[in-house]
């Protein structure tokens, strides 16, 4: 797995990836969320795994949940997720 970042945030993505002691269906998620043309060439996007560096094995459980979700759910999904990020982004601002 290859990495987007700079040389440093590389090192410690590469670092988190090691700790993580992540599945093959882990990575394989993990790749899939960065994106078709970056999972194509097996880079994995820098930001996913530092953002997420303390539930990294959670997080790809939960990607590899919802690319089982129909569309449909994966639609109500998204909405709720808006909808969260909505009232918290509200809240800050008041």
């Amino acid at each position: 797995m290859k990495f987007n970042g700079s040389k440093k945030q590389n090192e410690w993505a590469a670092k988190i990836i090691e700790a993580a002691l992540l599945t093959e269906e882990q990575r394989d998620n993990l790749l899939r969320y960065a994106g078709p043309k970056m999972y194509s060439t097996g880079i994995m996007d820098v930001t996913i795994i530092i953002d997420n560096r303390n539930n990294l094995a959670k997080y790809a459980d939960a990607l590899g949940r919802f690319y089982r979700l129909s569309a449909d759910e994966k639609h109500s999904v998204a909405v709720e997720a808006v909808e969260a990020v909505r009232a918290h982004a509200k809240l800050k601002t008041n």
